[in-house]
């Protein structure tokens, strides 16, 4: 499959285009100190030595995992108030000062807080997040402190002082996970001409398709590695196809050893080795053979593993408090149950994260090339084309499909936002749709037609995830009107605010730490209504406990019929607000911001 010179023109634009899409936006969610008149109020705002004093370090504890917190708040039958006393406001006002609107990309900052290169101290403690994303993004601080994009110090107290200083650090690792995502666009455009028999439009769509989609422009623009391994995944397949082409030892070892790869980025990505037999099987070795290079291939990726993940052997060895407090904790969230609700709301995320009709395409796409195998007769012998996009349709649709019943198997009960563990499938899903056009449709003029209606149908919900980027790299966030809202409760009298987890800038707009009396439902019975004046919660997150029914929302979702923000993103997040319903007043309205 020779490349021509337009076709990497084609690839050019593509990587160009993609990357203005990756990058916009790419500031959003930040810490800032344009919290303060919301969390102070009349009182003068802190500073971070004085915010540091009160609230303490965290606990430099070997043992632990940096993800897993060191104090944990006990079950209750009782509200629990949150910022009673100046440590705990402190506390709240660290996390203010120094999380993005994002809950999780604050643990790869903890977990090289916890490391000292300069003292030999190497362990992240934090294993789900493989050392090939913690290392390098480690790396890339150091690099842009050298050149003085970012400040790079040991003082806590700086970063409390000047939280734009630390949002700086979350802007350098999302732009690692945005190199990653434009390597995705080469390795889809690959496989888009591998599948399509060389077409540069069919490639070019599904390369826009993979852009375009809600999922990776939403994981773009995260600092996690869920993206980087599923384009790893992809490398993987690219490399598998190229050894069933050659049968050459060099591709065998280069699947092999990115397979490992894939896994050193995000534990996740493990269903990927079932790639090793797979492109035996299609090399159409004997079965000794491969038993032996599926064994050897295993192997090779767990040395790739634990080399860019040496401290998983040397804990194994010499610490492994620490592998069960950080397995233990990543474990607790998970669980295989209720299967069929699992699989509902697999389709629902896997539906969200695509876009509806490229999903349906894509299923359609995937029927149609499970069809044309069964049919196939053995001594059918198919044009070299077509046998090589045979190959390539195997070696996507089985890891995709070993991904997806993984992803079905914990679904169950799991936020939106669990939809990043789907990103390969769905990748998967947009390249069957356009191979499902290319098969169907057999003008040119109606491929071509099918193939932009594609792209536009994907391009629309992917929008709504970039518009929501975009609003929250602005001052004026969906918190802050929220923020402005609960200003005007608590200015009419509200002094009690209910909320379902600790105050954090991702799920509490910012308010008067000083006028508001925090609590947290009782965990036994969730008998908040009677001990709040206002109920507080992220659309798309836990819901309101079951005796809020005789309370009333006064600030709708900033979502309409027509536009409602991507469910599976924190930016652009709306709130949901609920008072004690008074004289029959089915929806009071409260002043926003224009």
């Amino acid at each position: 499959m020779k490349t021509q010179p337009q076709t990497l023109l084609v690839l050019v634009l593509l990587l160009a285009g993609a990357a203005g899409v990756f990058c916009a936006g790419i500031t959003w969610g930040l810490p800032s100190r344009a919290v303060d008149p919301f969390l102070f109020g009349a009182v003068t705002p802190w500073d971070g030595e004085k915010i540091l004093r009160l609230a303490g370090d965290r606990a430099d504890d070997p043992r632990l995992g940096a993800d897993v917190d060191i104090d944990p708040l006990a079950s209750r039958d009782q509200p629990l108030v949150l910022n009673a006393t100046d440590v705990q406001r402190a506390a709240i006002i660290r996390r203010y000062r120094l999380y993005s609107y994002q809950p999780d990309e604050m643990i790869t900052l903890m977990a090289l807080a916890g490391m000292r290169p300069s003292q030999g101290r190497l362990d992240p403690r934090l294993y789900q997040y493989g050392g090939l994303w913690i290392y390098p993004a480690g790396a890339l601080l150091k690099l842009a402190s050298l050149t003085g994009e970012v400040t790079v110090i040991s003082d806590l107290a700086f970063y409390l002082d000047y939280p734009e200083e630390f949002g700086k650090f979350y802007v350098v690792m999302r732009l690692y996970t945005v190199a990653w995502a434009l390597v995705g666009v080469a390795a889809v455009f690959w496989l888009g001409r591998r599948l399509g028999g060389g077409c540069t439009a069919t490639a070019a769509a599904g390369a826009l398709c993979y852009a375009l989609m809600p999922v990776v422009i939403n994981m773009a623009h995260e600092a996690k590695p869920h993206l980087p391994g599923a384009v790893l995944m992809l490398l993987v397949v690219i490399a598998a196809v190229r050894y069933v082409d050659t049968g050459r030892r060099g591709w065998w070892l280069a699947a092999a050893a990115l397979c490992g790869a894939a896994l050193g980025m995000v534990l996740s990505a493990l269903p990927i080795f079932v790639v090793l037999p797979v492109m035996s099987l299609l090399r159409r070795h004997r079965w000794r053979e491969v038993v032996w290079r599926t064994v050897a291939g295993g192997c090779v990726g767990a040395g790739v593993y634990l080399v860019t993940n040496p401290y998983i052997l040397i804990n194994l060895v010499g610490n492994r408090d620490v592998l069960r407090s950080n397995f233990g904790n990543s474990l607790a969230m998970y669980e295989i149950s209720r299967l069929g609700a699992g699989l509902l709301n697999a389709a629902s995320l896997v539906a969200e994260g695509t876009s509806p009709l490229l999903a349906v395409v894509g299923t359609v796409g995937a029927g149609i090339f499970a069809w044309r195998v069964l049919r196939r007769r053995p001594r059918d012998c198919p044009e070299p084309a077509a046998a090589q996009a045979h190959a390539a349709g195997w070696l996507l649709a089985v890891p995709a499909l070993v991904v997806f019943a993984q992803f079905v198997a914990l679904a169950a009960g799991k936020p939106a936002e669990y939809g990043r563990f789907a990103v390969f499938p769905d990748v998967a899903l947009a390249l069957a749709a356009v191979m499902a056009v290319r098969h169907v449709m057999c003008r040119r003029a109606v491929q071509m037609a099918a193939l932009g209606l594609l792209v536009l149908v994907t391009a629309g919900p992917g929008v709504r995830y970039l518009v929501g980027f975009i609003r929250d790299s602005r001052p004026q966030t969906s918190r802050m009107r929220a923020a402005h809202d609960l200003r005007l409760l608590q200015q009419a009298g509200a002094s009690t605010l209910a909320i379902l987890a600790e105050p954090a800038p991702y799920n509490m707009p910012p308010v008067d730490l000083f006028a508001w009396r925090i609590v947290l439902p009782p965990t036994h019975e969730q008998g908040t209504g009677e001990h709040a004046d206002v109920l507080v919660r992220a659309w798309g997150t836990q819901p309101f406990p079951a005796t809020a029914g005789d309370m009333q929302r006064c600030v709708r979702p900033e979502r309409t019929r027509w536009w409602r923000p991507g469910s599976i993103s924190w930016a652009n997040k709306p709130f949901e607000l609920l008072i004690p319903s008074q004289d029959g007043e089915q929806e009071p309205d409260l002043p926003v911001l224009p």
